[in-house]
């Protein structure tokens, strides 16, 4: 691929320390690749936040959202000054149209599982995911 794998410097975003990067509810239409720094996925709670993740170099969030995610499911907050790629959904699709049928299908498979445990794991659980 050509601009170092596609990763164009019109999609590379910075985020300052404790900026949100996505909060949970809000429209799903891109996913991040961690370039630089550290980000906390957290779950909101009666009694605040639950920590779901802690992401750095070379992570990826909100990749739900690539898959027809239709909202996010947790918030999103840069734990310090980060360095990312964000690839819409828009984007995502077409390079996924570009790459081999079975492979298609393959990732269409896994995605609705992973979605379909997600859910259950919520419902186990008492989330409101």
């Amino acid at each position: 691929m050509s601009n170092g794998g596609g990763f164009s410097p019109q999609n590379r975003i910075e985020f300052a320390a404790g900026t949100e990067i996505f909060h949970e509810g809000q429209d799903a239409d891109a996913a991040f690749l961690v370039l630089e720094g550290n980000v906390e996925v957290r779950k909101r709670t009666d009694d605040g936040y639950k920590v779901m993740a802690t992401l750095g170099n070379g992570d990826v969030l909100g990749e739900m959202a690539l898959f027809g995610g239709d909202v996010r499911s947790a918030d999103a907050v840069a734990l310090t000054d980060t360095k990312a790629f964000r690839l819409s959904r828009a984007d995502f699709e077409s390079r996924l149209a570009s790459t081999d049928a079975v492979l298609r299908r393959m990732v269409t498979i896994l995605v609705a599982r992973l979605r379909d445990a997600t859910h259950e794991l919520a419902r186990l659980r008492g989330d409101n995911a």
